[in-house]
């Protein structure tokens, strides 16, 4: 029988004295000035008036809250909640994490401590969070993919994907949004066709290209004909992911004051149009 993974894991004996669980008065709790990082600046006051405006027990993390010697608490994680509270007025006091502060230098290494283990929720983690929260676009798009035959990375390490695995959420949205939905599928499709079998490494640098092609060849509403599919299959198939982002990396070297998204469009059209013209002179 196989051990838990776990089972190998060493580790160190627990640091420090285990805190208590309390609910402390709102008057009670302090703010310490000397580690603790102003909110008096428009963006944290506007989260405080956000979190007054709309208090939700269910979202609500417990403060963390040092205990000095003479009895007083101090908050070293939570200012903007305790601010928060106070403006409300309704509230009298608040669920505490409290620890036993051996002086001020302790409670500013656990601020910062604390802060640093803090990982911010990127594009891929909030777009999973709508999807299971049934937002209606988050929804369309899940959908899109999966009819395309991709998949959402479970994260951005590029390493550890399968083929089929994306996490240019950003772009996608930005061109559900700006071009609507008939393009993005069309240019999802083209993506998970032409790469096929591929670990998506550069999806990001080059779905924006896609999705141009896709919305100039769509804006008469013509759409692509069969063999102009293919075509455009094998142009983003040859061109390897690599070498389309070498190439959109250069166009912006040249061009410093265009954003990449524009890059990597510019760099798909003029490949396209190259394409196209070179059918014209065989026909000819």
């Amino acid at each position: 029988m196989s051990r838990p993974a776990t089972a190998r894991l060493k580790v160190n004996p627990p640091l420090g004295r285990r805190p208590s669980l309390e609910n402390c008065r709102i008057e009670e709790l302090n703010i310490d000035p000397a580690y603790q990082r102003s909110i008096d600046n428009a963006p944290s006051l506007t989260l405080v008036r956000k979190i007054a405006s709309f208090w939700d027990w269910s979202l609500f993390h417990p403060l963390a809250v040092a205990r000095r010697e003479d009895g007083t608490l101090w908050v070293i994680d939570g200012q903007h909640r305790l601010a928060a509270a106070r403006l409300r007025r309704d509230l009298l006091d608040l669920p505490c994490v409290v620890s036993r502060s051996a002086s001020r230098a302790d409670e500013a290494a656990s601020f910062v401590a604390m802060n640093q283990q803090r990982r911010a929720l990127n594009k891929l983690d909030l777009f999973k969070a709508a999807v299971a929260g049934g937002d209606s676009e988050a929804d369309a798009i899940a959908a899109a993919l999966e009819a395309a035959g991709l998949r959402l990375a479970r994260h951005t390490n590029y390493t550890a994907w399968k083929p089929g695995m994306i996490s240019n959420v950003a772009g996608i949205e930005q061109a559900w949004r700006r071009h609507g939905a008939k393009v993005t599928r069309l240019a999802l499709r083209a993506l998970g066709e032409a790469l096929a079998g591929q670990v998506l490494r550069y999806a990001g640098s080059i779905f924006p290209g896609i999705v141009a092609v896709c919305a100039e060849v769509l804006k008469d509403g013509a759409g692509f004909a069969d063999d102009r599919w293919a075509l455009f299959i094998e142009m983003i198939a040859a061109g390897e992911q690599a070498q389309w982002r070498a190439d959109i990396a250069r166009y912006r070297v040249a061009n410093p004051n265009v954003k990449y998204s524009a890059s990597s469009a510019a760099v798909f059209l003029a490949a396209w149009h190259e394409l196209l013209g070179e059918l014209v002179e065989d026909d000819a």
